[in-house]
């Protein structure tokens, strides 16, 4: 579903993406996970159109992100042009940012009323239904300030849902969490992976995604160190970076 090919990015003299290759099949739940600063959320950036980059190329189906080809020139996405490709991607980060005036069921509604154009009913059966499915059926009513922030955090999934995305990127989702709330969030987005969701998930969270992931990227200094089945890269990584990287998060004793 999704190509990337030797995607570089820099600001200013930092190199934060450097020839970076990957694939994402339909389907998949891809993890991307290493240290700090290793260019995990800039490539997340890209593959939903909010950071350009230097070079290479990133496809979604048959969509080249971020340039439109007119005979044999590039030519850059205008802000419209962007904006038009997010709606098939959906993007929840650690900085939910719900509008904080309104209800659960508005910000939820919100997208698919102005967006796309669908009738407030219609989007209201269809955001219920969201709701129910993250566990906030009884929060239709609620502002985004009465919830905790695991329920804030579904339902900013719920809002990113409602635009019915091809592919959903979780950029650190619960990391601003308190320990006991992110399970309720990674429950969540493990039952979206059972429902054959595609989703990208740059995370720290090494259970989830040893457990849920299906392929495994390793980043390290804006390079894709390594790449396999989360199996593999678990249980047998081969680049001694990982291995450390591993030790350091959550005591994980490889083979």
């Amino acid at each position: 579903m999704i190509r990337v090919r030797n995607v570089s990015k820099s600001f200013g003299t930092n190199r934060v993406l450097d020839d970076v290759s990957l694939d994402i099949r339909k389907g998949e739940v891809r993890c991307i996970i290493g240290p700090s600063g290793s260019g995990k959320s800039t490539l997340l950036r890209c593959l939903n159109a909010l950071t350009d980059f230097d070079s290479g190329a990133i496809v979604l189906d048959d969509t080249r992100i971020g340039y439109t080809e007119r005979g044999s020139v590039l030519k850059p996405w205008t802000g419209r042009e962007a904006a038009n490709f997010r709606r098939r991607v959906g993007l929840v980060s650690q900085h939910v940012n719900l509008f904080s005036h309104r209800t659960v069921l508005e910000n939820v509604i919100e997208g698919p009323v102005q967006v796309l154009g669908t009738s407030r009913a219609v989007a209201v059966r269809a955001a219920s239904d969201l709701l129910a499915r993250v566990g906030l059926a009884d929060k239709h009513d609620s502002y985004p300030s009465q919830l905790s922030g695991g329920q804030q955090q579904r339902a900013a999934i719920a809002r990113a849902l409602a635009m019915d995305p091809k592919v959903m990127l979780f950029d650190e989702a619960t990391s601003a969490l308190d320990p006991e709330l992110v399970a309720e969030v990674l429950g969540v987005m493990q039952a979206l992976a059972s429902d054959g969701m595609t989703m990208v998930v740059v995370t720290h969270e090494m259970r989830f995604a040893e457990e849920v992931g299906d392929t495994v990227a390793v980043m390290e200094a804006g390079r894709i160190i390594e790449d396999g089945t989360a199996s593999d890269v678990f249980s047998r990584p081969r680049h001694q970076r990982t291995v450390d990287f591993l030790k350091d998060h959550s005591g994980f004793r490889t083979a």
